[in-house]
């Protein structure tokens, strides 16, 4: 049969308008144009690939053909445009880490990215924030509950109810699809920092005050300004000499060091100011109070932890145990909780006693450290030592 009698019978694909080359088709075979032009029933229903020398020459397809194809490609389209207009979770998580980058330490903001590199962009990696639904978190919850971590599941939970928060504040979605799921978490059984208790203080401070550090006396001056001044570790650690007054005397932390990014003052005390005159006589470095000669920075805070596991306090003692020591012992001698409170750096949750301006416990926060400074003291008379008569400042 001669090629012009396919007429009617058969569209040829390199012939169709610019519209339908947007067509997405299958084919249902591969035939030779030698047998294409023979047997034109081949054409029924199919969609055939026409080649000659093995080469192809063009598509053609069964005009019965022709409407459903243009249907099914019209439906994929739309899918296809609406999901152009969703917006992935990857992406809503980025725009809120960012965010959050501009309140965050640095310290904490790593943390959390680290979270959500480890699982929650593995898990939802390639979801639009509107497809998610609350199945969905419930199985990544139950998928981290099974490696009986559930700090961290309670923590990634509370990333994702952020995330969706965050989604909704810019109007990606309505509501969030995470909120139910609070009551399907497992309990996170807290377990409060080791610390020692008011009886074995003493021999604590007189093992610190002999102890010899591979750090070598720097690290001593450093747990006496941690016993004596509340500051958690990395605060401590991280300290430069342009945050001390001593004409003034006050330390003052910035906002960006501080875990509740906000600044924080240590009045200081004369055993505080004693110490830190040793350092800057002997160990003093133009930048860092705890400098770290092989690194050329500050030395890390995970050398207080260590350094108290070396000495034998492994499973008895931590770093912010010493703050916990001091919250313990300032409440029983009947301190006023605000000021302890505050000296600690905690954000009361009293709106009317943290709207409170801070220069209204000046007096008696510098009453209260001049006092722990004291107790410390005597609880072990060596683990300060008297100012050096070789110092020049």
């Amino acid at each position: 049969m001669k090629e012009n009698n396919l007429k009617g019978r058969v569209r040829y694909m390199d012939l169709l308008n610019d519209n339908d080359n947007d067509l997405k088709i299958n084919v249902d075979e591969i035939t030779s144009y030698k047998s294409f032009i023979s047997n034109p029933q081949l054409i029924e229903n199919k969609v055939l690939a026409v080649v000659k020398n093995d080469e192809l020459m063009f598509y053609a397809v069964s005009p019965s053909l022709i409407k459903t194809i243009s249907k099914a490609n019209a439906k994929v389209a739309q899918i296809d445009e609406a999901d152009h207009k969703k917006h992935k979770f990857i992406d809503i998580l980025n725009e809120w880490l960012h965010q959050k980058s501009l309140l965050w330490t640095p310290r904490h903001l790593a943390e959390v990215q680290r979270r959500a590199n480890k699982d929650l962009i593995t898990f939802f990696r390639d979801d639009f924030v509107e497809d998610i639904t609350s199945q969905d978190i419930l199985d990544f919850i139950r998928r981290v509950e099974s490696r009986n971590n559930f700090d961290i599941t309670h923590r990634l939970y509370r990333d994702i109810h952020a995330v969706m928060r965050y989604a909704i504040s810019i109007g990606v979605i309505t509501h969030n699809i995470a909120e139910p799921l609070r009551g399907a978490l497992l309990p996170n059984v807290v377990v409060n920092q080791k610390t020692i208790t008011k009886k074995d203080l003493p021999t604590l401070l007189s093992q610190i005050s002999l102890a010899k550090f591979s750090e070598g006396k720097i690290m001593n001056h450093a747990f006496q300004l941690l016993a004596l001044t509340f500051l958690r570790a990395q605060e401590l650690m991280g300290s430069s000499w342009s945050e001390v007054n001593f004409e003034e005397g006050i330390w003052i932390i910035p906002a960006e060091r501080m875990k509740m990014r906000r600044p924080h003052t240590v009045h200081l005390t004369s055993q505080m100011v004693t110490v830190l005159e040793i350092i800057k006589a002997n160990h003093f470095h133009p930048t860092y109070i705890f400098y770290d000669k092989k690194r050329d920075t500050a030395i890390k805070n995970e050398r207080l932890i260590n350094s108290l596991y070396k000495i034998g306090y492994k499973g008895k003692m931590t770093a912010h145990g010493f703050r916990a020591l001091a919250s313990t012992i300032l409440n029983e001698e009947g301190f006023n909780p605000d000021v302890i409170e505050k000296q600690l750096a905690h954000i009361d949750s009293n709106s009317v006693r943290r709207a409170y301006n801070r220069a209204e416990y000046i007096e008696d926060r510098n009453k209260m450290m001049q006092w722990w400074s004291d107790f410390i003291v005597e609880q072990c008379p060596t683990f300060i030592e008297t100012k050096q008569a070789t110092l020049n400042l």
